[in-house]
Parts: structure tokens; C-alpha cells; sequence
């Protein structure tokens, strides 16, 4: 299992909508949203790191998504390269 904590980067005014559309997406869990900076926290969870990358990088896909910062990742050693 991988865990990674990330802040994705939106206008400030699509925070709520951007928080939404994450949570509703499997593996992602939302614990924070700073409207004001256009900040959204959320952390993924993935059977490895490959997956992690791929739902993290889905991320860009939604409109009003400036970027996507990479906090912290944690995994385990048998889940290298998966």
C-alpha cells in the first residue's frame, strides 16, 4: 500500500467543487480546503506507487486545477515499482 498526502492547486473560487469531485473519487480522501489560497489537502491511498502516480496525475484533468504538489509518500518495500 502506498500513502500519499498532496495539495492540489485550484482557483480559489472552484475549491469547494474541486474538494467534491476528489472525495468522489476512489482512493482520495479531502482533510483540508484553504479557499483563500486556492488550496485543497488530500491524501491517496493506492496499492502501489505506479497507481498513486496515475490517480494523482488524473488530478490536472479537472478544469479550474492550476497543479498538483507532491507533500509526502509512504510505501512499503515489496510495493516498489508496482
Amino acid at each position: 500500500m502506498t500513502i500519499s498526502s498532496l495539495i492540489v492547486e485550484c482557483a480559489p473560487e472552484a475549491c469547494d467543487a474541486v474538494a467534491a469531485e476528489l472525495s468522489a473519487r476512489d482512493g482520495v480522501e479531502v482533510h483540508g480546503i484553504d479557499a483563500k489560497q486556492g488550496k485543497v489537502v488530500v491524501t491517496v491511498e493506492a496499492d502501489g506507487i505506479d497507481e498513486s502516480h496515475r490517480i494523482a496525475s488524473d488530478f490536472v484533468s479537472i478544469d479550474t486545477v492550476r497543479g498538483v504538489d507532491l507533500v509526502y509518500a509512504n510505501f512499503e518495500d515489496d510495493n516498489l515499482g508496482k
